[in-house]
């Protein structure tokens, strides 16, 4: 089966357009639970449920995910090093096939106050 880009693309598309509601729930979920990553299922998202707290895993919960070494491997390197102040840390799981996974960096936006 091949990887669905559709699918990743599509849903790429609507988180940008509400990366300030990502960015917050990055921002909070770091300071609250330390470095981790946003679980972002495709289904969820097209049901038209928000992101929340909820979706966000620790490091160690988030590796648990993947069964295959060479995953957690990258998947631990990006969240050791992303910079909690300007980035975050994303997993998009496709709906269509659940081996379809993407670690997606995301700069953090703030609205600006003027």
């Amino acid at each position: 089966m091949e990887a669905n880009f559709k699918e990743r693309d599509d849903t790429l598309i609507k988180l940008e357009k509400q990366i300030y509601h990502v960015s917050n729930v990055l921002r909070e979920c770091y300071l609250k639970k330390g470095r981790g990553a946003l679980i972002v299922y495709t289904s969820l998202l097209n049901s038209g449920r928000k992101l929340s707290d909820i979706d966000y895993n620790t490091k160690s919960e988030s590796l648990f995910l993947f069964d295959n070494k060479k995953s957690r491997k990258e998947l631990s390197v990006l969240i050791d090093k992303y910079n909690p102040q300007s980035e975050g840390i994303m997993v998009l799981i496709t709906e269509s096939n659940a081996n379809d996974s993407w670690f997606v960096t995301v700069k953090l936006k703030s609205k600006s106050k003027y």
